[in-house]
């Protein structure tokens, strides 16, 4: 014991002194800083934003009420949109996800619900390629580059040098050695992970709840991944060339080949022509029912609404009820093309978790967007429920249409206002057994190579 103490102590002292240490640790921390204060000011911006959307909409809503008086309902219900938000996690500026690709407010009226679902605003490309620098970025893409610089070089500097000719002459525990420098490295990348954390923590004024400790256990999971990899790589007995060019050659596969082929292929298995087809029938729906007899679509709409039949729509000439159920008809023919695009939506998220399986970086990603409810699957939630409300605010405003209310008679704030869909939790099970399978197979890996090389004096 007291020998492996004395190991330990000669081996920090060594590492503390080389200037890759402090390098290394201030550069990642300054890119953790800043990935922390864009993360910050990417959602801060978002929830200034959605602060202001109840006044926006009381005041739209007056101003409609106001330019309306004397019209009736079916007229004014053209105008007036109806606001939705989707509040951002507190976890969120640590792992912006897809929060700055999707909307996060959208603004729907009384007309056919389809073409107003995707109305995203337009995006730097190069920001959809690489991503925003937030935390998570500095973890899973940043981080493992410092792992690399940590360790590349721990046992094959000292051969080239002939240094570690001398050392294994002189001790009888030439593991021991081998062991002490790998620990000191693994301490020294967990503290590093755990200190850069805990200021993402006090920066971004995380809650300590489950949600804040899911995310530390998957960076840290993650972290020790790649130490576990890069020791797998040592353990071959190579260069120190040959180590740092094998490893930054497997994190570019990892965190930037992979990733790109598997979106393609992924795009290439799953096409989503109803996308523009879901928009283009939903048109169609509506457009085609100027010229047609007004009696079929008003059948499809009393078929969802009979306790409208009641109303006398004319033949001949131009009525609310009737313009309405148009709008109605043309969500309804568009309904299967939709429920097909939000199918597809979904076998694309289960097809890039498999995917996930396959790659520890991808499958961290994805984790961390779960934990702070910004992946795909919680805006396609949140589309989801502005589809509902939507359908609210026309039952609501249906009987003022039909029965030709003043515009000033008209209730205005009675619907039910638009309720978020609030924090969902994930399992994570499935992604963190992925990493840690994969950890452990190169860790069997690692101490076979580590003890044939040291049977067969290789080091």
């Amino acid at each position: 014991m007291r020998i492996s103490q004395k190991v330990l102590y000669l081996e920090l002292k060594n590492f503390l002194s080389g200037k890759m240490v402090l390098t290394g640790f201030i550069g990642l921390s300054l890119f953790a800083l800043y990935g922390y204060f864009h993360g910050s000011q990417v959602i801060s911006r978002q929830e200034n934003t959605i602060a202001v959307v109840p006044e926006v909409q009381q005041d739209h809503l007056s101003q409609v009420v106001k330019q309306g008086r004397g019209k009736s309902a079916g007229t004014t219900a053209y105008y007036p949109f109806f606001y939705t938000v989707n509040p951002p996690t507190p976890w969120a500026k640590f792992t912006i996800g897809q929060r700055d690709v999707n909307p996060f407010t959208l603004k729907t009226k009384m007309l056919a619900i389809e073409g107003q679902l995707y109305d995203a605003e337009l995006t730097n490309p190069l920001t959809l390629l690489v991503g925003n620098l937030d935390g998570a970025f500095v973890f899973v893409f940043l981080f493992p580059l410092l792992i690399i610089a940590f360790t590349y070089n721990v046992i094959s500097e000292e051969q080239e040098n002939g240094v570690w000719s001398m050392v294994r002459t002189s001790t009888a525990y030439p593991g021991i050695i081998i062991l002490s420098k790998l620990l000191i490295r693994l301490a020294a990348i967990l503290f590093t992970c755990v200190i850069l954390f805990l200021a993402g923590v006090m920066w971004l004024n995380l809650p300590l709840s489950t949600p804040t400790w899911q995310l530390l256990a998957i960076v840290l999971t993650y972290v020790t991944f790649w130490f576990i990899l890069c020791t797998a790589v040592l353990s071959l007995g190579k260069s120190s060339s040959f180590n740092a060019t094998t490893l930054v050659a497997i994190w570019i596969f990892l965190c930037v080949l992979f990733p790109g082929i598997a979106n393609i292929l992924i795009n290439k298995q799953i096409p989503i022509p109803e996308a523009a087809e879901t928009a283009i029938k939903q048109r169609e729906g509506y457009h085609a029912k100027w010229d047609l007899p007004k009696k079929p679509t008003m059948e499809l709409f009393y078929a969802a609404y009979p306790e409208y039949r009641k109303y006398v729509i004319p033949e001949d000439r131009y009525s609310a009820g009737w313009y309405y159920a148009m709008q109605y008809a043309g969500d309804a023919e568009s309904q299967l093309s939709s429920r097909n695009l939000f199918d597809k939506l979904g076998q694309r998220q289960r097809l890039s978790e498999v995917f996930g399986l396959l790659n520890p970086a991808v499958a961290t990603q994805q984790l961390m967007n779960k934990v702070a409810n910004t992946d795909l699957a919680s805006h396609v939630q949140y589309l989801q429920s502005v589809r509902q409300h939507h359908s609210r605010i026309r039952e609501y405003f249906y009987p003022y249409i039909f029965e030709e209310t003043l515009t000033e008679d008209i209730n205005w704030t009675g619907f039910a206002p638009y309720t978020p869909t609030g924090y969902t939790r994930y399992s994570l099970t499935n992604g963190i057994l992925a990493v840690l399978a994969f950890g452990c197979l190169l860790l069997l890996f690692s101490i076979f190579s580590i003890k044939k090389n040291l049977i067969h004096h290789t080091w």
